[in-house]
């Protein structure tokens, strides 16, 4: 019986990986618009910021959820 709370199955559930590396790149793009700082790329690295928190929280959601492929538990 396969039990989620071993860390390896945690990672291995769909998309979030995705979701992590998604995270990562926006939040590295946001920095790079506000260390750049015109009022164009400060409103695009605060729409990425918010990007990656979703992504993360995403992430985090399906790291927590039960599997569809596991069996319930009694």
């Amino acid at each position: 019986m396969n039990t989620p709370d071993k860390p390896d199955q945690r990672i291995s559930r769909p998309g979030v990986v995705k979701h992590s590396i998604f995270g990562v790149l926006a939040l590295a793009v946001a920095a790079l618009d506000f260390t750049i700082g015109t009022s164009r790329t400060l409103i695009a690295g605060v729409g990425l910021l918010a990007l990656s928190t979703y992504s993360f929280l995403k992430a985090a959601k399906l790291r927590r959820s039960p599997s569809s492929r596991q069996e319930p538990r009694p």
